[in-house]
């Protein structure tokens, strides 16, 4: 949680940094980093949840959202730009994605109460 969290917060900081250049030169380093680490992370979640049996397809089937979503990106992001009024306001949609993604879920079997 605290790697994808990372993510949000270094592309906040490239979205609202206008430079510069060696403080941008530092973000992205860092972005990076953080990219580099979720990497790690997706290769050994995949044997220290299901094992080392069938490595290649359960590590394909967990990386093929992320992959999907690499692919589209170019032409969503170009999209989206011109509604969202430019680059930085797109960048801080994405900062806060990560935000949502790391809320866990609730409980199975639990339910919340209503208040009335």
């Amino acid at each position: 949680m605290l790697i994808t969290l990372g993510g949000g917060a270094t592309t906040a900081m490239l979205a609202v940094a206008p430079g510069p250049y060696p403080l941008l030169v530092v973000l992205a380093v860092v972005a990076g980093m953080v990219r580099g680490n979720l990497t790690l992370f997706q290769a050994t979640a995949t044997t220290d949840r299901w094992g080392t049996t069938h490595y290649g397809r359960l590590s394909g089937l967990l990386a093929a959202p992320t992959t999907t979503a690499s692919a589209l990106a170019p032409f969503t992001g170009t999209a989206l730009a011109l509604p969202l009024g430019g680059y930085p306001a797109l960048f801080l949609l994405l900062a806060a994605m990560p935000a949502l993604g790391a809320v866990p879920p609730g409980q199975p079997g639990i339910r919340r109460a209503h208040l009335t």
